[in-house]
């Protein structure tokens, strides 16, 4: 069994924004072991709908469509979907009240044009929306079952959580789910780490895959869990070849995991004068709750004195290495981090790996 989604809006092929909904609802579905056979996008065009919608049918058993849901005239997800399924629009008076409840409760005027938001193929069932107006809503056709989703992740998160968590828990229930295995490496090329995996894996009749995220390289392996007990050896085999430059296992992230120890303080200052902005890019997701209720400094230059709880810096030494530094309770820590990328037009490289070094001698201080 697998899945397919579906973006729709002319913003998505254009440039405009990028379908991370696509890549949420696929991450949520691995977590229940099913693969996403494809991701498509397609403008607000109704004959390019229409054939996106058929290809997503034909090579998922599952379709999440998502966009095209609101009360404007570039809105017409529903009544292509309708056309498709061969289904006809009926109102609903549920959706009409919620949408006009929403609406009226923060101060707006409904307005009669928002009426098509509630029009949904007859025999759906519709998903209610509390993060938003436009309704969700599903049905079966042709032992296929979809979702149409709207487009704001805030919304298909909320839709989601209510209604399809749950529905997806129990229809991949007792089946084989195919699980992916991950080893995040520093330090090596591409090219290095898949010789050494090619070579472990040889005789292995396992899916091999490799991702640069700098400044990692990720070896991916992926397979039926049924599997998982005659391929421990092999697993075991590629742990020891790859201990030298494995920094995290299955997506661990080294970044969060430091800021997870943040959340005891009440203060917190972090010199950077060496990795420009590759060091706050990484912590600055994770960081937003944090610091949106605690006192934090952030600096490229060093502050004679700042009070703080915890003092961590990333200060040179030499173009290729730094000294990475932690001060909490009057007590210092501090070791040197030496680049393996020593080529003159290797420096973003070099930052990047002194930014995450950086971030793994912290963490292991302080967990």
């Amino acid at each position: 069994m697998k899945a397919t989604v579906l973006g729709i809006g002319t913003e998505l092929v254009d440039g405009q924004i990028v379908n991370k909904n696509a890549a949420w609802i696929s991450k949520k579905l691995k977590k229940h072991g099913l693969q996403t056979a494809l991701h498509l996008v397609v403008p607000d065009d109704r004959k390019l709908m229409r054939e996106g919608i058929e290809l997503c049918a034909t090579h998922g058993e599952w379709v999440f469509i998502t966009g095209g849901l609101g009360p404007t005239s570039d809105d017409f997800t529903r009544d292509v979907i309708a056309e498709w399924a061969g289904l006809p629009l009926e109102f609903h008076q549920a959706s009409w009240d919620h949408l006009s409840e929403r609406l009226t409760s923060r101060g707006y005027t409904v307005k009669e044009i928002q009426r098509q938001q509630c029009f949904f193929p007859r025999g759906a069932e519709v998903l209610k929306n509390v993060q938003g107006t436009a309704n969700a809503f599903t049905f079966s056709l042709h032992g296929k079952k979809v979702f149409v989703l709207p487009g704001p992740p805030r919304e298909i998160e909320s839709v989601w959580e209510d209604y399809i968590e749950s529905w997806v828990q129990t229809q991949t229930a007792g089946r084989d789910p195919f699980i992916t295995r991950t080893w995040d490496t520093l330090g090596y090329g591409e090219s290095d780490i898949a010789v050494i995996v090619e070579d472990v894996l040889k005789d292995v009749a396992v899916e091999k895959g490799y991702r640069v995220h700098l400044p990692y390289v990720e070896v991916k392996l992926s397979y039926f869990q049924s599997e998982e007990k005659k391929l421990q050896p092999a697993m075991a085999a590629l742990d020891e070849a790859l201990r030298f430059c494995t920094i995290t296992r299955d997506q661990a992230d080294v970044a969060l995991a430091l800021i997870e120890s943040f959340k005891g303080l009440a203060s917190l200052c972090i010199v950077d004068e060496v990795t420009g902005q590759f060091l706050i890019n990484r912590l600055l997701p994770g960081m937003r709750d944090y610091m949106s209720k605690n006192e934090w400094t952030f600096s490229k230059t060093r502050f004679a004195e700042v009070p703080a709880q915890l003092h961590l810096a990333i200060l040179p030494m030499d173009e290729h290495t730094c000294e990475v530094r932690l001060e909490q309770k009057g007590k210092v820590v501090k070791d040197f981090i030496t680049t393996p990328y020593k080529t003159a037009n290797m420096k973003e490289r070099r930052h990047q790996y002194f930014a995450e070094m950086a971030l793994i001698f912290w963490h292991r201080h302080l967990s």
